[in-house]
């Protein structure tokens, strides 16, 4: 059987409460005393019981977090930064891979509702809002990232995409390209109609037309960007440019651009909506609409404690501006879309 504090505190020749002084920290134990304790915690290999301390606390000190795609490099990076906020402020992080699966968010949420957890950071997973409604108008600590809610209002940190995406197609318009294609990933998700809501306004501010013959929409995989890579390659007149949704569909651009034969940025220039340093090491590097990654992961964090503190206050929503990180071609821009037209 496992050891108990009881246990302990015989071995040691010590209190009850001594033990607990010394485990918590909240009493002041001579050294002597402390030695002994945590002697006897070794010879019996003693552990805390966790969930009989939660049950007292009300409070399990976990997080979890659901994101879409753990391998993606921008989720990789949002978890790393949470990780390390909720570890300063005590709470471990329990997470979870979802894929977009309607399956497995309720799997996951169903799994963290049983292990009690203090509150929950997700993308949802698009049109599975039901679930999480119910959590957040239960009062339970629940802050959405990226993908904002249309049923119901619940604390939101989120990224501008309709800006971002804009600000793309402005830097490829200016480096001479005029058509300009754009994988915005799945047709139904908020996200693709930001990026395609972008691409129509940069488009429209310079005068040209948004032929949609250009959107070509991907899963966020590599076969998926592979794929509208090669839909829209094959395009009577083929865009000069593509912007991708996700790093994995970056890749997959760039693996069907290398099988055409076709150089790029001479005749094709790609750039991704997620940057990664890993877009550095690409020959040429791949420029990117830089979403800030640490404001996101750090504001859901510190959003999620607040409302964890405050149950009844009224949902906040955090709208943040990306940038663009231009990584320099080895030679100058051509003028590909006039020459394109010549």
């Amino acid at each position: 059987m496992a050891s108990t504090i009881i246990d302990v505190a015989k071995r040691a020749g010590v209190s009850i409460a001594t033990v607990s002084g010394v485990l918590n920290g909240s009493r002041y134990v001579s050294p002597e005393l402390r030695e002994r304790v945590l002697a006897a915690v070794r010879e019996l290999d003693y552990t805390v019981n966790q969930v009989a301390r939660s049950l007292q606390a009300r409070s399990t000190r976990m997080i979890g977090m659901l994101v879409p795609d753990i391998s993606d490099p921008f989720h990789a990076n949002v978890v790393r930064i949470v990780e390390t906020a909720l570890k300063t402020a005590g709470y471990t992080l329990l997470l979870g891979n979802l894929r977009d699966r309607p399956e497995e968010q309720a799997r996951y949420l169903h799994i963290l509702r049983a292990q009690q957890v203090d509150g929950i950071l997700i993308y949802m997973v698009p049109g599975c809002e039901e679930e999480l409604r119910k959590l957040v108008e239960s009062w339970k600590p629940v802050v959405l990232m990226g993908r904002a809610p249309t049923t119901f209002q619940a604390d939101l940190v989120a990224t501008d995409h309709v800006t971002g995406t804009r600000l793309a197609i402005e830097h490829l318009m200016s480096r001479g390209h005029r058509r300009i294609g754009i994988i915005p990933g799945p047709e139904p998700q908020p996200f693709s109609r930001s990026r395609i809501h972008g691409w129509r306004q940069a488009l429209a501010g310079s005068g040209l037309p948004a032929d949609d013959h250009y959107i070509s929409y991907g899963d966020y995989t590599i076969e998926g960007g592979a794929l509208a890579a090669s839909h829209l390659l094959d395009l009577r007149e083929p865009p000069t440019a593509i912007l991708a949704g996700n790093f994995h569909e970056v890749v997959g651009v760039l693996r069907v651009l290398r099988q055409r034969r076709i150089k790029r940025p001479d005749q094709v220039e790609v750039m991704s909506s997620h940057d990664s340093e890993v877009l550095d090491a690409f020959d040429p590097p791949v420029s990117s609409v830089d979403q800030p990654v640490r404001e996101l992961g750090t504001n859901a964090t510190e959003l999620l404690l607040r409302r964890i503190r405050q149950p009844g206050r009224p949902p906040e929503q955090i709208l943040l501006q990306p940038r663009l990180k231009i990584r320099s071609f080895p030679a100058s821009p051509l003028n590909i879309g006039a020459a394109a037209e010549a």
